[in-house]
């Protein structure tokens, strides 16, 4: 039996797919499993089926690529000043999980665009960089006041029912009416292409077995008659 999934996998860490299924921030890694779980469910084999998988898998690629760029855009618009859905619960979380890691590029990059500018203007007075010791104690301390004070002055509704329904308000601002339309129309155009490649598969698997049969049948036809020829000369003789 061949080995789909070695020689696919050598394709690919070779590039031989990555260069137009990938694009910069994606997990190759990831890819490459979905790849080798439809060369395992669909066992192709030739050219014309491998050519078939790959075409689904970077079809099911793409739809999910639409559906984490909708997370993507969720996630900047919470952490947006300027925009109606925006978050200061969720923007002031993730700020505190950027200063544990990378303090400076926290208030350089992360501040300026997720918190509001009173905000912004608070923090850094209340915790000059200067009258810190080192890196990990100023961007500790502002990390205890997010925690210990800001962030409990701004939490959620205990009950799970008014909480989810907070968070459905906040992304309706992102999901207008046109946004809603555009990817109604991405989702369907990728289903589209999913259910091509699909067929596309089904109907060569399908026609190489026609093929396959067609052939035996022709095989089985003319050995037929050569053992008929056989017979008749052998009958001649006597």
């Amino acid at each position: 039996m061949r080995n789909h999934k070695s020689k696919h996998h050598n394709a690919y860490k070779h590039g031989a797919f990555s260069r137009y299924a990938i694009v910069p921030g994606e997990d190759e890694k990831e890819f490459e499993a979905l790849y080798s779980a439809l060369v395992q469910e669909w066992m192709p084999v030739g050219a014309t089926e491998e050519d078939a998988v790959l075409s689904l898998a970077e079809a099911i690629w793409r739809k999910h690529r639409a559906q984490r760029f909708l997370e993507i855009q969720l996630t900047k618009n919470f952490c947006n000043p300027n925009h109606p859905s925006y978050d200061e619960y969720f923007a002031l979380s993730n700020f505190a999980v950027v200063l544990r890691f990378q303090p400076e590029v926290a208030f350089e990059k992360f501040a300026s665009r997720a918190l509001k500018p009173e905000m912004n203007k608070f923090l850094r007075q209340k915790f000059p960089r200067g009258e810190f010791a080192s890196k990990s104690e100023w961007a500790q301390a502002v990390v205890s006041e997010i925690e210990t004070v800001l962030l409990p002055e701004r939490e959620p509704p205990q009950d799970p029912i008014g909480a989810r329904l907070d968070k459905l308000l906040l992304s309706a601002a992102t999901f207008t009416d046109e946004f809603v339309n555009q990817q109604l129309k991405l989702v369907e155009r990728l289903e589209t292409m999913i259910d091509r490649a699909v067929k596309r598969l089904v109907q060569i698997k399908v026609m190489k077995q026609m093929l396959g049969q067609t052939g035996t049948e022709r095989t089985d036809n003319r050995s037929g008659k050569v053992v008929k020829l056989s017979l008749a000369k052998d009958t001649s003789r006597f």
